[in-house]
């Protein structure tokens, strides 16, 4: 059997999520752009890691925690760029190569054709 909620109690909870959801969007705005890069990846990776520790299980120091985070950061850099800083390799339009690869294989295959 559920029981209804009075409307003031309802009312009081809307109104405190609605004050809690507009104080993190202060101090969200008073970052800059790296400091909200750098929380938002910390935050995801905190809770994805959070969800993986199993329940019962005492949890390790401070440091470990934080080598882990990084460690699992570094693997998909792409997902945290402001921790890793990642940056998309531009590719070729011609051959769709790292631009970077497509210049040594175009070497390669330029010394290769002058033998």
């Amino acid at each position: 059997m559920t029981e209804v909620l009075p409307e003031w109690l309802t009312t009081y909870f809307d109104r405190q999520a609605r004050a809690r959801a507009a104080a993190v969007a202060e101090v969200l705005d008073g970052l800059t752009d790296r400091e909200r890069g750098l929380v938002h990846d910390a935050a995801v990776m905190g809770y994805v890691r959070g969800t993986m520790h199993p329940r019962g299980e005492d949890i390790p120091k401070d440091s470990v925690i934080v080598a882990d985070a990084v460690n699992a950061c570094l693997a998909y850099a792409d997902l945290y760029p402001t921790l890793t800083g990642y940056v998309p390799v531009p590719l070729c339009q011609e051959c769709g190569h790292a631009e970077d690869e497509h210049e040594e294989q175009h070497d390669f295959q330029a010394e290769g054709a002058g033998r």
